[in-house]
């Protein structure tokens, strides 16, 4: 994003809980990508697909930058499986004004198992384009690219 700033591009960072209430005067949304799968579905940062959701929901064009060595052959529809697990104790102890968190003491309830996901899928459906060093392509294109890398 800074480096966006520095050549002119106006950019604003919000909050999740915030977007609803930007992104009527949003004219664009970049996002990164942790991996491009075969079945046009983005990995990224968990989040990811709440902030294209509601790109999409107003109509407002989602970009994702992605390198074309980050195309796999792998198909995937959901978050559960092939995922990353982050330390539960990074959600536990989130607050960062030094108040109590409503997570403290959760290792004391046995009923209780904190879940922190890494990476979340956005499907193809919230996808305008994806921007890799070769051009715009769309998500669909991923196995196109891969014959192409393949072939080399």
């Amino acid at each position: 994003m800074r480096r966006l700033v520095q050549h002119g591009i106006p950019c604003s960072y919000v909050l999740l809980n915030a977007l609803s209430y930007v992104m009527k005067e949003v004219s664009k949304v970049f996002l990164g990508a942790h991996a491009l799968l075969a079945n046009g579905y983005v990995m990224s940062r968990v989040g990811t697909s709440l902030v294209a959701l509601v790109a999409s929901s107003y109509n407002v064009p989602v970009l994702f930058c992605c390198e074309t060595y980050k195309c796999c052959d792998r198909v995937q529809t959901d978050s559960f499986v092939f995922n990353e697990l982050g330390d539960p104790e990074d959600l536990a102890s989130a607050q960062s004004n030094g108040a109590c968190s409503k997570l403290e003491g959760w290792r004391d309830i046995q009923q209780l198992n904190v879940l922190n996901l890494v990476y979340d899928l956005t499907p193809p459906d919230f996808i305008t384009m994806v921007i890799t060093e070769v051009g715009m392509i769309p998500c669909s294109s991923v196995p196109v690219v891969l014959r192409v890398i393949h072939s080399v």
